[in-house]
């Protein structure tokens, strides 16, 4: 992890604790006071979206016992849309894990790998088109787990090419079996703990015997 990927695992760990203090998370903040209801999208049908940038998230949740619910986040283009990821979540409002989805899971176009690293890199929303910290919460994610997810992509493509050849009779894209394509877990807690034991570690051998 490089020293802008561990700032930003800072920033959103941070972002997220400053939140608790005041008794509230990001899942409380995107229902914008709604009751949370299976499948409904959060905090509307169009999510928050970005004009500019042509990007957008909004999340929902499947009443699972695994996850509370996740975001999923999207690059809108005039005729179609790529899907990039979904961000699972605790109950108590932290990120757990990064997933991609099948075609048939979220209605867009396929993309090749290579145009979707181009998005990941370059995802970010302009913060005044939702509630600020909401907004910085998504494009933090991006920042801090950016590697992963572009690795995400390339895991996604090698799954469906995988099934091409064990069922060339299929069509991977409309198999329902066939959901999450590629998964990663994430801690932001666990990486910013690690830098701050390692900076405590080097000023303890500064000082002097």
């Amino acid at each position: 992890m490089n020293a802008r990927t561990m700032s930003a695992v800072f920033e959103l760990r941070n972002l997220l604790e400053d939140l608790e203090r005041i008794g509230t998370n990001v899942i409380d903040m995107v229902r914008g006071g709604q009751p949370l209801v299976p499948w409904r999208l959060y905090p509307g049908d169009s999510g928050i979206f970005d004009r500019r940038t042509r990007y957008q998230f909004y999340y929902h949740s499947h009443g699972l016992d695994t996850e509370a619910g996740h975001f999923h986040t999207v690059r809108l283009f005039d005729d179609h849309t790529a899907h990039l990821i979904a961000i699972s979540m605790t109950t108590d409002g932290w990120p757990q894990a990064l997933f991609t989805l099948n075609l048939w899971a979220i209605g867009d176009a396929y993309e090749t790998a290579e145009k979707l690293r181009r998005y990941v890199r370059d995802f970010h929303l302009a913060e005044h088109v939702g509630p600020p910290p909401l907004v910085r919460f998504v494009n933090l994610i991006f920042q801090a787990f950016g590697p992963q997810i572009e690795q995400l992509q390339e895991q996604k493509i090698e799954t469906l090419s995988r099934y091409r050849i064990a069922h060339p009779d299929h069509d991977v894209f409309e198999d329902r079996s066939m959901e999450i394509l590629s998964r990663v877990a994430i801690d932001v807690r666990a990486p910013a703990a690690l830098a701050a034991s390692t900076r405590r570690r080097l000023v303890n051998r500064r000082k002097p015997a």
